[in-house]
This record gives C-alpha cells, sequence and structure tokens, in this order.
C-alpha cells in the first residue's frame, strides 16, 4: 500500500560496518544501503522489538556479497524481507526505481463501475489503483465521483453498495477522495504505530488527495443518511481494506462478504540511496470511533460466495439490507 509519507530518516544506528571475507569485495554503494536498510528497519518497522538486531548485523557480515552492486541489492532485499517475515511482517516490501518508473508509466487498466441496480440500489465498484503518478491518482477520484454524482442525480438512491472486492491495494488516497461523495468530510480512521500505539488520524476532505487540493469532482450525494453497505473478500487487500475502514464506524455503515486479506498495516515509504524505496509497515489501522484491525476485516455479515459479480448473493444480501424499513 502506497503512503505519502516521506520521512527524514537520520542514520544514526548501533550499526558497524561488517567485515566482509577477502573473496568478497562489495563497493562502496552496497555497504552504504545495507547499513541503510538496517538502520531504516530498526528504528522504524512496527515488529522491530520482535528481532534479534545483533544476530541480524552479524549475519549480514557472512552474506556472499560481489561487486556487483546490483546482485548484491537483490541479495540485501531477500535477507531483510526474510527476516520481516519471520518476525511477522507480511506488508513491507522494497521495490526499485525502475519498477517505480514502469509503473508510473503503465496505463492504469483497472477502473471503477458504477450502475444502478434497480429499487433505490446504486452499485459502485472500486478496483487497486497501483500508480506513483497524480494525474493518474486525480483522474481515479474523479472518475469514482463522477459516477456517484450520474447515479444520484438521475436515480433516486435508497442505498449505495461499495464494492471492493477483489481490490488488492495500491495508494488508498485516490479512492477515499472518490467514495468521500458519500460521506461528511473528518476524520475517517487512523494509523495505530505499532510500538507506541500512538494514533494519527487520515484526514478526508472534499477536494483534496492525501490533505492536497486536487483537480476533481467535489459533487456530494443528496442524502447522505441513507445506508452505504460495504463489500469484501479474501482479495481485498492493503488500500482496499484501508478504504473499507474509512467507510466503517458511520452509523448506516455494514459490511458484507469474507473476512479480508490481511494487510491492514500501513506501509510508509522510505527512499533509499540506489534510487529504490523500502515500504515498510510501521502501523496498523482503526476506524473513525477507534476500532483497530491489526490483523484483518471480519464482515458484520459473512456469505461464503465467491462470485463477485452484481447478481451474487453478497450482492443480494446487501441489498436486501439496504431495502429493510
Amino acid at each position: 500500500m502506497k503512503i505519502q509519507a516521506y520521512l527524514l530518516i537520520i542514520l544514526c544506528g548501533v550499526f558497524h560496518s561488517p567485515v566482509y571475507s577477502q573473496n568478497n569485495s562489495p563497493g562502496r554503494g552496497t555497504v552504504k544501503l545495507n547499513k541503510e536498510i538496517f538502520t531504516i528497519l530498526k528504528n522504524n518497522s512496527m515488529f522491530s522489538n520482535k528481532l534479534d538486531w545483533r544476530s541480524i548485523e552479524e549475519e549480514s557480515k557472512t552474506l556472499s556479497l560481489t561487486n556487483n552492486d546490483s546482485t548484491n541489492q537483490q541479495m540485501l532485499y531477500q535477507f531483510y524481507t526474510k527476516k520481516l517475515r519471520a518476525a511477522g511482517d507480511k506488508h513491507s516490501f522494497f521495490i526499485s526505481g525502475k519498477r517505480m518508473k514502469q509503473i508510473a508509466e503503465a496505463p492504469v487498466v483497472e477502473w471503477p463501475q458504477g450502475d444502478y441496480l434497480g429499487d433505490g440500489v446504486a452499485w459502485v465498484k472500486v478496483p487497486r489503483c497501483l500508480s506513483f503518478d497524480e494525474t493518474k491518482d486525480a483522474l481515479f477520484a474523479d472518475t469514482i465521483r463522477r459516477i456517484i454524482q450520474k447515479l444520484d442525480t438521475q436515480n433516486n438512491i435508497a442505498g449505495w453498495i461499495v464494492d471492493l472486492r477483489h481490490n488488492t491495494g495500491g495508494n488508498m488516497w485516490p479512492m477515499l477522495a472518490g467514495l468521500n461523495a458519500l460521506i461528511v468530510d473528518g476524520t475517517a480512521g487512523y494509523f495505530v504505530v505499532g510500538n507506541t500505539e500512538k494514533k494519527q488520524p487520515w484526514p478526508n476532505e472534499n477536494g483534496k488527495i492525501s490533505g492536497k487540493p486536487a483537480n476533481i469532482s467535489t459533487y456530494k450525494i443528496k442524502n447522505n443518511t441513507v445506508k452505504i453497505a460495504v463489500l469484501i473478500d479474501a482479495r481485498t487487500g492493503s488500500s482496499g481494506e484501508m478504504t473499507a475502514v474509512s467507510l466503517l464506524g458511520l452509523p448506516n455503515v455494514k459490511s458484507f462478504g469474507q473476512t479480508s486479506a490481511g494487510y491492514t498495516t500501513a506501509n510508509y515509504t522510505f527512499n533509499l540511496s540506489n534510487g529504490g524505496q523500502l515500504q515498510l509497515a510501521r502501523s496498523y489501522v482503526a476506524d473513525r470511533n477507534g476500532k483497530g484491525y491489526p490483523e484483518d476485516i471480519k464482515p458484520d455479515v459473512f456469505i461464503d460466495d465467491l462470485s463477485n459479480n452484481r447478481n451474487d448473493r453478497v450482492i443480494g444480501a446487501a441489498k436486501a439490507w439496504l431495502l429493510e424499513k
């Protein structure tokens, strides 16, 4: 999950310079990267207190590093990722500068959809938003809002279905900005720093993405007190889960489907000296009422139907609840 939280990192840890064997001669870039990753993880991972940092430091000295920085980079990424996974972190990951550029230049292949299902029920499908481009982010958010505006102005809506099934994540902020059309502005949730339990609120303001003004519609639905059914499944993960949490806790919201994928930790962006990034799990999420989701999201109504279409039993149950008097 990409979160716009570029933090100033002061590399002042206790990492001692490794003494490599004579057969290995990693360059300065590799040595710097190793220290850098070690320090960032030790000082910022929400799983830091579950890792033996002295042992990790000693093990890093035994890696078969060479004078090939590219090979060394992959070796270091794999080494530290394995340590994080062993500690229970299944969300953090490294990404190269080359891969970031590929994602930024790639066309968006999944766009939001919407339809009127009859009986006063509107359906909005929000897929993943995998982007490193602010223009694409704004277009994604605006697409959601235009769909909502069209459905709301052309029909008498008695209830909304926000379908987040198969939403595997990406950037949460365009999703929140788009769905903001359904709710009042304010705090939509919290990042809870794992080691301190300190809560950092999520802003959700009309016309903004991640707190910054954006070129998107500012339409708000005619009646924001009508019911909203949020649909999730086992493939709703990362930012898809964050988007679901942003709606949970509202008195007019109920969730349907299956338990989510379990990537409810929030990844913060740390830029690395080799041009890549470390997306590091530093907190977990809580809804607007402070209820935490450190592992996954369990729906209010569990329905064992994985069809993921507009006519399945999950949609049917959500629609039935929306139409209850």
